[in-house]
């Protein structure tokens, strides 16, 4: 294919503007190629990446980096095979030992750190260290070219070898470290989270586990050789990439994935096709300079004359051209003088021209300094080194200790070898065997006993070496030997003790860092000591599950404040409160499905979630992170509500109530209240596909303009602004897109407390409080401007003024009044619109008696429900009353 290049052609009737001009082009490409080589590669690869959720199925080491179509249906056969065996297996044991336990020759089992790999366990239920035993005879029967295909690692021969270098293993080299040899189908666990993010980059695949927020497969395109979909089952795809296990081998393993359905595999292979194709144009068209390649030389010429005057530059070029050979030189002269220049400026430009020429000839044949560095991503450069300095330290140790003769005598030491065959400590203090041996033998002799009187000062003190002479070593007996073992070994036990609780105040300290960074706002209404101890106590207050509080109390506290460290238990007491006094009709109630158990499956409505991801909070220091710890959060809190709830799935603006949930409390809880928000406060109704409600609502809050501001409404009508140019935001993320955190955190105080209701009494008071500042603006865009960018913007004060307003309001009946007015305006312009005849008049009349008796009948459940909540409650304060002496003694309110 031949490339064409075009030239655009400016004009400028002034003329001494054209070098700034130039000037200024030159400098600005200047900072932008300076930042570009600044910025990691792995930014670069997640500016442009691409991202899905799919289900890692498991691995299959292969014979060869290509592979035929049918390669992905006989590794999912293969992986279902394997399944039913253990499944068998894993029975049998458990009859015949009676315990339930896995079989001692469980094929599946693989230590690897990759989450949702099965992982063996001991009785304790901790990771063990042994290999993986061999599959045996639970191989499926191979055909001719599954034979082919898949082998075994300890088949690779040492010519595979040569060709495979340690950095092309890429970030995985730790992920199956501990797994056996002899294996070569590896499924994964089917009862554990297989999930992944399958994200591709510019020069990159890497797979990121949203269950333990960290990178599970890491691979470069320069290491992928064959991807493929599945003929069969046409939901499934994988990669075929090469990898370098610690043993030295190479061998390739194909990765199986699976997806939701066939059309994203088909946009999975389509992205992965068109990475891998614009990552070769950017290999082959991008020009990497290092200090002696010949474009620099000219790079840095056009750098020195810059802003030169013509003779200037002219001085400065033949100054370069003197360190050319003699026939280059009289090559350019010659040119340059059949060509006949008017000027020196036009003549330096013909230098200049040729001089690139023959520097891009050069370029070609030129071979950069460490090429094998540059090669290499961000990513992948850290891991090469790291891989380096271990292999280097390795090395250099097992010299050292190669030189050093250590005389040992296993009958001196059967004492302490038989007390360590039998210790459960075994594997932990065998490794500091050698290096513990050597520091008692030569560095902590004990030289109390020998004779080491000086000599007379006559004597040489040198004779025997540089440092004097070499005292003999005493030999120790087996018991002391056996003494310092136990010693050694049970200070090693303390160790690994202290090391442990380390973990742990670590892990206190990174999630108490992390809390404060998630709290990291500014607080609207300032909670007082004594309030805090009243929060505090319902808080500790025994199954408070269970317990009806106060609920004037409560408005009380709400009124005065809410402590940010306490937010997120006080919003889960004031669902607890309500779910006591409010308890939905079964047919209401969401699935009970457990939230572990949603996020093992795969969502529909990823391709929205993880587009809202980055706009959720972007400023925010727990979200900003792409794919960070806080995003992942998020992600799995909306997939598994959109899971959850079928018939919302995900809307937009539902990410904002997620993430304002997640940064006062875990997924798990966050998962709770978003079910409570929804179900029980009604909130889901406005987020449902037909945007019904959302109407409703919009039409109710400007009744509400009408009677309480009507010169705003009048405003408001007069410029065509109705309230869904300015205040659907507010409904679908509470006002969390647009306002400041600390006062957010306010509205979702009193949506806990008094339902979706309050988001009107919110809008209602931010509009009237600033009406004047509104009605100072004469046009639609001025408005709707001050609205989105300058209301959100409040001072403090305005802010508590506008939270205080809202506690004393009562709107409930104008909703309702409003919500009936609706539709009958809507059945008027139906009618209107669409004259019916006496058969459909009378089906509609049908349609709408059905409603009507289904809206009775779930009132009626819900009447049922409040009659046995009350009997319950009447019952309860019947048995705390006692009398005495003829005083009636009612329980204390709490």
């Amino acid at each position: 294919m031949q490339m064409t290049n075009s030239v655009t052609i400016y004009s400028d009737p002034l003329v001494f503007q054209v070098p700034e001009i130039i000037s200024t082009i030159r400098q600005a490409g200047k900072i932008a190629r300076q930042e570009e080589a600044q910025r990691p590669a792995h930014e670069l690869d997640d500016a442009f990446s691409q991202k899905y959720e799919v289900l890692f199925c498991g691995r299959v080491t292969v014979a060869h980096k290509k592979a035929p179509p049918a390669l992905i249906d006989e590794c999912i056969e293969k992986f279902n095979h394997l399944r039913t065996s253990d499944d068998k297996e894993s029975k049998e044991s458990a009859e015949q030992k009676g315990t339930g336990g896995l079989s001692a020759g469980h094929s599946l089992l693989s230590n690897s750190k990759l989450p949702g790999c099965v992982v063996p366990t001991t009785a304790k239920g901790e990771k063990s260290n042994k290999a993986v035993t061999k599959l045996g005879g639970q191989h499926v029967p191979c055909t001719a070219q599954s034979q082919s295909l898949l082998q075994r690692w300890d088949l690779c021969d040492g010519s595979s070898n040569s060709n495979c270098s340690e950095q092309d293993s890429g970030g995985s080299l730790d992920l199956w470290r501990h797994s056996s040899a002899s294996d070569m189908v590896q499924p994964t666990d089917m009862k554990a989270n297989r999930t992944m993010l399958f994200t591709i980059g510019q020069s990159e695949i890497y797979l990121i586990s949203p269950d333990t927020k960290k990178v599970a497969i890491e691979k470069s395109f320069k290491e992928i050789s064959f991807c493929s979909q599945g003929i069969k089952h046409v939901d499934h795809f994988g990669f075929i990439c090469r990898e370098n296990p610690d043993t030295g081998s190479c061998h390739f393993v194909c990765y199986v994935f699976q997806c939701t359905n066939e059309a994203l595999v088909d946009d999975i292979m389509l992205t992965l096709r068109q990475a891998f194709t614009a990552a070769a144009i950017h290999q082959n068209v991008r020009i990497q300079l290092c200090e002696s390649c010949p474009m620099n030389c000219l790079h840095k010429l056009c750098e020195r004359i810059e802003g030169f005057s013509p003779s200037k530059a002219k001085l400065e070029i033949q100054k370069h051209l003197s360190t050319f050979s003699n026939p280059d030189q009289a090559s350019i002269f010659e040119d340059v003088q059949k060509m006949k220049p008017k000027n020196e400026q036009e003549e330096n430009e013909l230098v200049l021209s040729m001089l690139r020429q023959l520097y891009e000839e050069q370029q070609k044949l030129h071979n950069h300094n460490g090429d094998a560095n540059l090669s290499l991503s961000g990513r992948f450069r850290l891991d090469h080194f790291k891989i380096r300095a271990k292999k280097s330290f390795t090395e250099s140790l097992e010299n050292i200790l190669s030189r050093v003769s250590i005389r040992f005598s296993l009958t001196t030491w059967s004492p302490v070898a038989q007390w360590l065959e039998h210790s459960p400590c075994k594997n932990i203090i065998l490794p500091l065997f050698i290096q513990f041996f050597k520091k008692i033998m030569f560095i902590s002799t004990d030289y109390s006993d020998l004779d080491v009187t000086p000599k007379s000062p006559l004597a040489a003190t040198c004779s025997d070496g540089h440092l004097g002479a070499v005292v003999e070593e005493r030999k120790r007996t087996p018991k002391e030997l056996q003494g310092l073992w136990r010693k050694a070994i049970l200070q090693q036990i303390l160790l690994l003790r202290m090391e442990k609780e380390n973990q742990k105040l670590q892990a206190s300290e990174s999630d108490l860092q992390n809390k404060r960074l998630k709290l990291d706002y500014e607080e609207i209404t300032l909670c007082l000591k004594d309030v805090t101890l009243v929060w505090e106590k319902m808080l500790s207050t025994p199954g408070r599950a269970k317990v009806k509080f106060d609920t004037e109390k409560i408005h009380v506290a709400m009124g005065q404040g809410v402590p940010r460290q306490h937010r997120g238990e006080i919003w889960k007491l004031l669902a607890e409160q309500h779910q006591l006094r409010h308890q939905l009709p079964p047919k209401q109630q969401p699935n009970d499905t457990p939230y572990k158990e949603l996020l093992k499956q795969l969502t529909t409505q990823q391709h929205a979630i993880l587009i809202d991801l980055g706009r959720t909070f972007p400023t925010h220091p727990y979200f900003s992170a792409q794919l960070g710890a806080g995003q992942l959060s998020l992600f799995n809190l909306l997939k598994a509500y959109s899971l959850l709830d079928q018939e919302v799935g995900y809307c937009q603006g539902l990410s904002f109530v997620a993430g304002i949930l997640l940064l006062h409390m875990s997924e798990e809880d966050a998962f709770r209240m978003l079910k409570f928000l929804m179900y029980d406060m009604g909130l889901r109704r406005q987020y449902r596909p037909d945007m019904i409600i959302l109407q409703i609502q919009m039409y109710q809050l400007s009744r509400l303009l009408h009677d309480y501001h009507r010169d705003l409404y009048c405003h408001f009508e007069e410029n065509e602004i109705s309230p869904s140019l300015y205040a659907a935001p507010w409904f679908l993320t509470m006002f969390a897109s647009q306002f400041p955190l600390g006062f957010v955190a306010r509205v979702f105080d009193m949506i806990f407390l008094q339902g979706s209701e309050v988001i009107f009494k919110v809008a209602l008071s931010l509009l009237g409080s600033h009406k004047p500042l509104i009605l100072q603006h004469e046009n639609l865009e001025s408005i709707v401007d001050f609205i989105k960018c300058t209301l959100p913007n409040l001072g403090l004060v305005q802010m508590e003024k506008t939270i205080i307003q809202v506690f004393d309001m009562d709107l409930s009946k104008q909703l309702q009044a409003y919500e009936v007015e609706y539709h009958v305006l809507q059945d008027e312009m139906m009618d209107s619109a669409h004259p019916m005849n006496d058969n459909q008049r009378m089906e509609k009349l049908e349609r709408s008696n059905n409603c009507l008796r289904k809206q009775n009948s779930d009132l009626l459940e819900e009447l049922e429900v409040q009659c046995l909540d009350l009997e319950k409650s009447r019952i309860m304060g019947l048995e705390w009353i006692a009398l005495d002496g003829g005083v009636v003694l009612a329980p204390t309110q709490i």
